[in-house]
């Protein structure tokens, strides 16, 4: 018998999902404080009705609430530093964040920072966060980051014009509550970029250096749920089945790339986010098609075993196989609001080179199954434009 290999699991400790899910949120806040900084993005929550029934329901259960308002799409380290300030003010002892990948991050990164004396922009240039903070809840309104299971949040430094991630073991939320009626709501756009952005953190995740058996059987499965609901999810939004298949393939994906890794896109994502201030899952779509070409030799028993999985093919061959994947990759993405090429998202020649040492800098690039240079990652780019 072979022996296994070694492999370490970052994990939220407790994950509730299903719809009607949030109907729990009272009761889990309820166990780990009393007064709690709900922080939320700047309307949808509302609109909805669901942030009412949200305090409503912590009420129910002895929880006052704090509402934080306003988390940008891209959120900032200012954003996070005025949570901290409000937290400390309505003396909270707990963070529910319920939104959006970027109500997430700022939540997280409240909760994380409640306990340290420093600003947030430090700890976003490097600073050590040692304290504990305070427990986070965390409750996805979207199907894309996978937020609610990693111990991350990516911020800019709108002063520095630099978008880098807190990490530590106070960014795991305690708590994920994910309920996909949550998502019916969310319009065909910010879906098919959720979308995209799960599928491709799905599938880094299961080709990255830093891979192994127990989050490749997370990031394989999420894979098969994304694939076949992204199109449905994105055409009919009160689909509440492709709706769950969704939120389940983004919550799959998301605990496992967060003990693996991602690769190139996500390394590229931040600074090509920054230069064309589109959305990060738009992004990622974009760049993913053009990535797995580079990747393809590197990476093409992955990709074959990717394409089996969600039902491209059947074919035996590697490389067949491989390319298949490409090919339906790239359907997809076309299929979507996305577009093909760096000029689509208003990017220009002169703002390529600012983005080499940022992505070669990235951890993701780091994992990436394909090493890659500079001179080689400024030929993608220029090929990209």
């Amino acid at each position: 018998m072979e022996r296994t290999e070694s492999f370490q699991l970052v994990a939220t400790p407790h994950i509730i999902f299903g719809s009607g899910a949030i109907e729990q949120a009272g009761q889990w806040s309820a166990r780990l404080g009393s007064k709690a900084l709900l922080v939320t993005g700047r309307s949808s929550l509302r609109r909805s009705g669901w942030l009412d029934e949200i305090v409503s329901n912590l009420s129910d259960h002895g929880v006052a609430a704090t509402v934080f308002e306003g988390a940008e799409p891209e959120p900032s380290v200012n954003m996070v530093q005025a949570g901290c300030e409000m937290l400390w003010e309505a003396d909270c002892d707990l963070v529910i964040a319920v939104g959006g990948g970027s109500s997430l991050d700022v939540g997280k990164a409240i909760g994380a920072l409640a306990g340290e004396s420093g600003e947030a922009a430090e700890y976003q240039r490097g600073r050590q966060i040692t304290e504990l903070g305070v427990p986070i809840i965390a409750v996805p309104t979207t199907s894309g980051t996978g937020s609610e299971v990693t111990p991350n949040a990516v911020l800019i430094d709108q002063e520095r014009g630099v978008k880098a991630s807190l990490r530590g073991q106070g960014l795991i939320p305690h708590v994920a509550i994910v309920d996909p009626q949550l998502t019916l709501t969310l319009p065909p756009a910010a879906t098919a970029f959720a979308g995209i952005d799960a599928f491709t953190q799905a599938l880094e995740g299961f080709t990255s250096t830093g891979a192994n058996l127990v989050t490749d059987k997370f990031a394989a499965e999420a894979l098969v749920h994304l694939a076949g609901a992204i199109r449905t999810a994105y055409s009919d939004g009160e689909d509440l089945a492709a709706r769950e298949h969704m939120s389940l393939g983004s919550l799959l994906a998301g605990i496992g790339f967060a003990s693996s890794r991602l690769g190139l896109v996500h390394g590229l994502a931040h600074p090509v986010g920054i230069a064309s201030g589109q959305p990060h899952g738009r992004v990622c779509g974009l760049l993913l098609p053009h990535v797995i070409d580079f990747n393809l030799e590197a990476a093409q028993e992955k990709y074959a075993r990717a394409a089996r999985l969600v039902g491209i093919t059947g074919d035996s061959d590697d490389e067949a196989a491989a390319l298949s994947l490409h090919d339906w990759v790239t359907q997809l993405v076309e299929d979507l609001p996305i577009g093909q090429s760096l000029s689509d998202l208003g990017i220009n020649e002169e703002d390529l080179e600012p983005m080499i040492a940022p992505a070669m800098a990235s951890g993701s690039t780091r994992h990436n199954p394909r090493g890659v240079t500079e001179h080689e990652l400024r030929q993608f780019l220029e090929q990209m434009l």
